[in-house]
């Protein structure tokens, strides 16, 4: 091998090693909004104040108050204590992630959960009363199946490409599409959050790691189709990278309430498409380093023994 293809499966290597340890990092930090079963609502403001709104947003994770009256609002503390409850100043907005609403999931049955969240505005006593309903949740098998099926021809294809041009440009395409499936998943995701700015939300919502694996994949693809066999390791980095960060986003097969701002089926397709592609260009990765790897040079021929040399005369002697 040349240096390059060396170098890149080096980097393959290195991510086959630190992949589990990084699908665990990214479990344990993927905190904010994530796929829910349940599906808070304010029911009534009572009594209702002019200019006071109240609403749940970003899909139930927070609390969001408009203060268009002219005087403060004082959210009631949860406990003995004031924690993350806000005081609203007249004509500011403030969000907040109240525990009284985060408590009422609903446990495993059907009925809508009360919950009741004290205000004073002003000299006034105000009590916002919402519930927390339970969505019909979609059946997770055909998700599954749907990522089963896009791994599997993932593999065979990946499987392929190292011998035949067809399947190395199939190959190719199907990296392209996994990271554009990434794509719709990180823009539809960025419209999530509550009043932030979009573009550097969606920059943030992939981050570096994405960025890369964007990168490595549309490369790669670039280096298949010149003819390029190693283009393929590239393809097989960006599959490990793509698995790294949509490993946590396979609830969304199995819960009603997806942090997404289109439809959720969508959501769940794009998941799907990047989690299946990327397993299966992941596993391919092995048969690439295989094939790139140079054949050990053959044993040198052993030198005959001195003692067989001998003429037997000589022996004699």
């Amino acid at each position: 091998m040349t240096s390059w293809p060396r170098r890149l499966c080096g980097v393959f290597v290195l991510a086959v090693v630190l992949l589990p340890a990084g699908a665990v990092a990214a479990s344990a930090h993927s905190g904010g909004l994530e796929p829910q079963p349940v599906l808070p609502q304010v029911v009534a403001v009572e009594p209702a104040v002019p200019g006071l709104q109240v609403s749940v947003v970003e899909y139930g994770a927070r609390l969001r108050i408009d203060n268009g009256t002219g005087s403060p609002v004082d959210v009631a503390p949860a406990g003995s204590a004031r924690t993350v409850e806000p005081v609203v100043a007249p004509g500011t907005t403030a969000r907040w992630a109240d525990p009284r609403v985060a408590g009422a999931d609903g446990g495993a049955g059907p009925e809508p959960v009360g919950w009741s969240v004290p205000l004073t505005v002003g000299d006034t006593a105000v009590v916002v009363r919402g519930e927390t309903v339970r969505p019909p949740a979609p059946s997770p098998g055909p998700w599954w199946l749907l990522t089963a099926a896009v791994a599997a021809a993932a593999t065979v294809l990946g499987s392929l490409a190292v011998r035949r041009r067809a399947a190395a440009i199939a190959t190719a395409a199907l990296s392209v599409g996994m990271v554009a499936s990434y794509v719709v998943h990180v823009l539809g995701s960025a419209l999530a959050p509550d009043d932030v700015d979009y573009w550097p939300t969606v920059w943030r919502t992939a981050g570096v790691v994405g960025t890369v694996a964007v990168v490595a994949a549309l490369a790669g693809a670039v280096l298949v189709v010149a003819g390029r066999r190693f283009g393929l390791l590239l393809c097989a980095l960006s599959g490990a990278l793509l698995v790294l960060l949509t490993g946590a986003d396979v609830g969304s097969f199995g819960n009603a309430v997806l942090p997404f701002g289109w439809a959720p089926d969508l959501d769940r397709v794009t998941t799907a498409l990047t989690f299946g592609g990327g397993l299966g260009l992941f596993l391919t990765g092995f048969a690439v380093l295989r094939a790139l790897t140079p054949a050990p040079p053959p044993d040198p021929p052993t030198a005959p023994d001195a003692a067989e040399d001998l003429d037997p005369a000589e022996e004699s002697r």
